[in-house]
């Protein structure tokens, strides 16, 4: 699991630094991405295509993004890793009357990474 750990590390520093391509270097072509809030499904694309589009137009929403490994639980039996994660973001836009460009969030969640033949073919992730 240590090669599926340092795709992990390679795709969130891809995130962090905004870099599309390196996010999706070690992601199969079906790759299936989920995004839950408070258990509620949010957001779900099916290949890579669909997480390309789908990651720069989230890209374009914060003037800063960075996520922070709090920690790191893996599964073998199921070939997944679950990693908790820090989250801090400003906006670059105004998304609501309350979530106005410049302003700063800070969220808790967790991303459960799932892997086959060394690379990523499903991402969930809950806050």
């Amino acid at each position: 699991m240590e090669k599926q750990l340092a795709i992990i590390h390679a795709y969130i520093d891809a995130y962090n630094n905004y870099d599309i391509s390196g996010m999706i270097q070690n992601m199969q072509s079906d790759i299936i991405f989920e995004n839950y809030d408070a258990e509620e499904l949010t957001l779900s694309t099916k290949g890579i295509e669909e997480f390309e589009t789908q990651a720069k137009k989230a890209a374009t929403l914060f003037s800063m993004r960075n996520q922070q490994i709090k920690g790191i639980l893996k599964n073998e039996a199921e070939n997944t890793i679950e990693v908790s994660i820090t989250y801090q973001g400003i906006f670059a836009v105004n998304m609501t009357e309350t979530l106005k460009k410049g302003t700063k969030i800070t969220l808790e969640g967790k991303s459960i990474f799932y892997f086959s033949d060394e690379k990523i073919n499903k991402i969930v992730d809950k806050s």
